[in-house]
């Protein structure tokens, strides 16, 4: 990787860091990229959530509560 490479990393993360530490970072997290990726693949079409967030059940009022 280059030097404008490692700046472009630097200049979205926000930090500055040598470009040393910014190799071992981009290293530690390359395997959990990889995993996203893994899921990012499977097919959920058939797969209902087990949790179905709702913002608005608080503010409904329910008969007997």
């Amino acid at each position: 990787m280059n030097n404008t490479e490692l700046d472009l990393f630097k200049e979205i993360l926000g930090a500055d860091a040598t470009p040393e530490r910014l190799q071992e970072n981009l290293a530690a997290y390359r395997s959990i990229l990889t995993e996203i990726q893994k899921l990012r693949q499977l097919d959920l079409t058939d797969i209902h959530p087990a949790v179905i967030f709702d913002p608005t059940a608080p503010y409904r009022k329910e008969p007997g509560k």
